[in-house]
């Protein structure tokens, strides 16, 4: 099971988005009885007025079971899991609205949280997408549902061979002696590898691959393929070179 959190601003919209799209469910509100994003974010609003502080008041999180859990997974469940979840995140005194989303190939949850307590007080969002990472992790290993550390396993299985056949390709391109990190990234595309770098500050941090529609951060395909590891090769080979050309005069 895969969380994601964040805190935001627009309660209102998020819960309407929430509750209008195709197949949504209500499965549970906390606190609070209106039927709509209006109504539950002016509910919302009563406690949020004594912390004028806060503007981001409300926090939103997804809870996504691995596909084939979510199907076998009932309304009882699903409810009883945000109680675990809001509860082990010390949030189950706080309003909330939860809703569920999805056909039968992905189904989920929205939980839209008054990050306001009773008594005006912000919750700490520090660190929240991690923490709810953990929790949601903690509640699948209870259910004996697939974990997010599975899933991540499962997906490196699969790309192992993928993975290979890219690493092999660039250590191809690197017998050509690339000059600098855009005839690599040239090299690569004749090799039918597309090169996507990460670019922060003006400065390249980093890159992306894509080979046969699958996408990968270099390091992931192999350690010796980070950005810094790939300048360190180039700098070797024109080292290299350097060498050859002072020895032939």
């Amino acid at each position: 099971m895969i969380a994601k959190a964040k805190s935001i601003s627009h309660s209102k919209n998020s819960i309407d988005y929430a509750m209008s799209k195709e197949n949504a469910e209500v499965i549970d509100k906390r606190f609070v009885v209106g039927d709509n994003g209006k109504e539950i974010s002016n509910e919302f609003k009563i406690f949020q007025d004594m912390n004028g502080r806060c503007e981001n008041n409300t926090l939103s999180f997804v809870l996504s079971p691995e596909p084939s859990d979510g199907r076998k997974l009932t309304n009882s469940d699903f409810k009883a899991i945000s109680e675990d979840f809001l509860k082990e995140m010390k949030l189950d005194k706080h309003q909330a609205v939860i809703v569920k989303h999805g056909d039968k190939k992905h189904i989920h949850l929205h939980l839209y949280v008054n990050r306001i307590d009773y008594n005006g007080n912000a919750y700490k969002d520090n660190f929240i997408s991690k923490k709810s990472q953990s929790i949601s992790d903690t509640i699948a290993r209870d259910r004996n549902l697939t974990r997010a550390k599975d899933v991540q396993e499962l997906n490196k299985l699969n790309t192992k061979e993928i993975r290979r056949e890219i690493h092999s390709r660039h250590k191809a391109v690197l017998q050509h002696k690339p000059k600098n990190f855009k005839e690599y990234s040239e090299l690569m595309k004749a090799s039918k590898i597309d090169i996507t770098p990460s670019v922060r500050n003006g400065k390249i941090q980093g890159f992306n691959l894509e080979f046969q529609g699958n996408k990968f951060k270099a390091s992931a395909v192999h350690r010796n393929m980070s950005f810094n590891k790939v300048e360190l090769a180039i700098k070797a080979i024109n080292k290299s070179l350097q060498k050859g050309l002072n020895y032939g005069r």
